[in-house]
């Protein structure tokens, strides 16, 4: 199969064969099409295009990290009134998991993507052209369109382990915590070494003024799958300038800011033996200063859980569907069957859903057709 120009509209409607809800299936091609992360919102900031990266599944062939990955890649934009599609940028660095992690800023057209392991390519949405290319990461940029947030784990390199910024062109890398900082504030740890500790999943509150950091221990310091482990992960909360730091919580997988930037939800677990087994996943809400952990329904939840901006509906999903949770009404609705059951792992689709600005539609991915597509969900 060969890469092709896309152009039209792909766009069709069906009606899901469980919850008879009418989804919206976006992209129907042969490529793998993938928006980039459930916290990272592919809509511009008009709401007026999704951007999303594709890739040919025949060229996903190189091992990177737990994924299959690509330099081949492109980045397309969606028009979410007439659906056409446009390709902004090709030579994208695309993995299984989150594609070429293309994001927008902010305030301008422009989209950030990868174009290798730790390039960055800027590309004026309106033009095509590419504005610069910078080194390091994009995990998230501040609310603000100024700071990139990341982390460094690598520990054969120069570079001190911890949570670094960098000003949106790439400039002023700072480290702003240390690993060893973050471990030290950390309750259990004396249960491991500081070099099986990683930590990740940088997440700015909508204010900019704080970012979440999340932890979690390997079995070794170069092991690729540090779920199975006895050790409990926690979140910590740091200034933006990594003035201020404070253990959170400890917690089982994957974390979100409310809109409000007072609470912090995600996954965990009722259950958490010495031996590592983790039972009864649930989904969990946190204050900001880390009083009032409870349950937000007593109901067996957890995949990356993110709640739409007044707070009152929470989307994650499970093996076989995406899932709604009306958090007054303390209901649950399954949305989308994602049967016939495909491969959940970083080498294939995760649904990452995530909702519209506005709130009003949820973004998911899935390949029931045999490769990653983008879907879409109508909220009422």
């Amino acid at each position: 199969m060969t890469d092709i120009e896309r152009h039209d509209s792909e766009m069709t409607k069906f009606e899901d064969p469980i919850s008879g809800r009418t989804i919206w299936r976006l992209t129907n091609s042969q490529m793998e099409d993938k928006h980039s992360y459930y916290d990272i919102s592919p809509w511009s900031p008009d709401q007026r295009y999704i951007v999303f990266s594709t890739a040919n599944p025949h060229d996903l062939a190189a091992e990177h990290r737990d994924t299959m990955a690509t330099g081949r890649g492109q980045v397309y934009i969606m028009d979410t009134e007439t659906f056409g599609l446009t390709r902004i940028a090709g030579g994208a660095f695309y993995n299984s998991h989150t594609g070429a992690f293309a994001l927008w800023h902010p305030q301008k057209n422009r989209v950030y993507f990868y174009v290798g392991p730790e390039q960055v390519a800027v590309v004026d949405v309106a033009s095509g052209q590419i504005v610069h290319t910078m080194s390091g990461s994009i995990r998230q940029l501040s609310p603000d369109g100024r700071k990139f947030a990341w982390t460094s784990n690598d520990i054969s390199s120069d570079m001190i382990r911890g949570v670094y910024t960098m000003n949106e062109d790439g400039s002023d890398v700072q480290l702003i915590v240390s690993l060893k900082d973050l471990y030290e504030l950390t309750p259990n740890k004396d249960e491991f070494d500081i070099d099986q500790m990683t930590v990740g999943n940088t997440k700015w509150r909508p204010d900019g003024q704080y970012m979440l950091v999340a932890m979690w221990v390997k079995a070794k310091p170069d092991d690729l799958e540090p779920w199975r482990t006895r050790y409990r992960r926690s979140i910590y909360v740091v200034g933006r300038d990594g003035s201020e730091r404070r253990w959170l919580t400890y917690f089982g997988h994957h974390h979100s800011w409310t809109a409000d930037g007072q609470q912090v939800l995600y996954s965990g677990y009722k259950t958490h033996t010495s031996e590592g087994v983790r039972e009864d996943p649930r989904l969990y809400l946190i204050n900001f200063d880390g009083t009032d952990k409870r349950i937000v329904i007593d109901e067996p939840l957890g995949g990356h859980p993110i709640a739409n901006p007044d707070g009152t509906m929470i989307t994650t999903w499970d093996d076989e569907s995406i899932i709604l949770v009306r958090v007054p009404e303390q209901k649950v609705e399954r949305l989308a069957s994602l049967n016939p059951g495909f491969d959940m792992t970083h080498r294939g689709t995760h649904p990452h859903c995530i909702w519209s600005l506005d709130g009003r539609q949820i973004l998911y991915n899935s390949a029931q057709t045999g490769h990653s597509q983008l879907y879409l969900i109508p909220i009422a």
